[in-house]
């Protein structure tokens, strides 16, 4: 018996020691079933913290203070998707948001770890309300700071703004917007697109540098075209990875091949890195047919001074949102960190 004892002690230190280790979290499909993992720089040590059919595939965020994971899903299966947080090993799970009929996207944690930003849809009486609200995680309480609508909310390292993609609300589409902490001054972070063209400019998924200097977003590229007989069918003509100052000027973009779809972007490395996930080779400038199948998505790292590209994770499933984590964070030694985790589990 004591034999099993120090057994079962090695795997759980073994798995303590890889959780505590890792800096990016990601959510991916495998074998039909959505899971989210964590693994280091490298790509190394994969670990699958937790699995259910009914999780959403965003988002997936550290807290900043690198004691929390932000995920979502359905509480069952006739649920609607909510918000739920979990330790850093997988452990102590439990629900954020009410199961009440609302629709949510992918939040954003405030810089001291202590609320989330989101938009909220609620159906009431046939009418659906929008708006950005903010949740308290201690008391659960919720406040609407703005009739704003958009998706893909990120808060600011200094606290002061929350930029997002996709408003709906004030008529400008398809570009990224930012506001203040408190949900006023709503305003276009770079210009619009102009209307009118061939294709559709889609901007999207934006994130706060780690010193709050700089931006990164994705930019799509488009058309729709009728295929008789089939219906709909997109029409791409570049994926692209932009970079721009806080304040939206001193746009550039970053030399990742421009057939290369992303799913999710973060940045790594203190700002000299950003990694995403990527479907490659995606075909460009013809009519993909309904049953296209797309290539697997995996996750690479892009080092911004240099252009050069290393793939992290290579297998035939689905990686999808991700975030990554600073060392300055995860300081503590791997002794220290292992004697925490084991408490918890213990």
């Amino acid at each position: 018996m004591n034999g099993y004892k120090v057994l079962l002690l090695s795997l759980l230190l073994l798995l303590v020691s890889t959780v505590a280790h890792a800096k990016i979290v990601f959510s991916s499909e495998r074998d039909g079933v959505q899971g989210i993992y964590v693994m280091d720089d490298d790509g190394s040590n994969q670990t699958l913290l937790t699995e259910s059919e009914e999780l959403s595939p965003y988002p997936n965020r550290w807290s900043p203070d690198g004691q929390q994971i932000l995920f979502k899903r359905r509480p069952h299966v006739n649920a609607w998707h909510v918000f739920f947080l979990m330790n850093v090993d997988g452990t102590n799970v439990r629900q954020l948001t009410k199961n009440d009929a609302s629709t949510i996207n992918s939040g954003s944690f405030s810089p001291d770890s202590k609320s989330i930003v989101f938009n909220r849809s609620t159906h009431k009486l046939n009418v659906w309300k929008d708006g950005t609200v903010v949740l308290n995680i201690e008391t659960g309480e919720l406040e609407e700071i703005s009739d704003f609508w958009g998706i893909q909310h990120d808060w600011s390292p200094d606290g002061e703004h929350i930029i997002c993609a996709e408003p709906r609300t004030l008529g400008v589409h398809n570009t990224i917007w930012i506001m203040d902490a408190d949900g006023h001054n709503n305003r276009p972070l770079i210009p619009a697109p102009a209307e009118g063209g061939e294709f559709t400019i889609h901007r999207k998924k934006p994130r706060w540098s780690p010193d709050g200097k700089q931006i990164v977003f994705l930019q799509m590229e488009y058309k729709t075209v009728i295929v008789p007989n089939v219906g709909e069918s997109p029409f791409f003509k570049a994926f692209r990875y932009i970079i721009c100052d806080r304040n939206g000027e001193n746009i550039r973009q970053l030399r990742v091949p421009k057939d290369m779809e992303s799913l999710s972007v973060a940045w790594m490395d203190e700002g000299e890195s950003i990694v995403f996930t990527a479907r490659g080779a995606i075909p460009l400038n013809k009519v993909l047919p309904r049953d296209f199948d797309f290539p697997p998505a995996n996750i690479y790292k892009y080092h911004i001074s240099t252009g050069e590209i290393t793939r992290l994770t290579d297998h035939p499933g689905k990686d999808m949102t991700l975030d990554w984590i600073s060392d300055d964070v995860l300081s503590v030694s791997s002794k220290d960190k292992k004697k925490v985790v084991w408490g918890t589990l213990k």
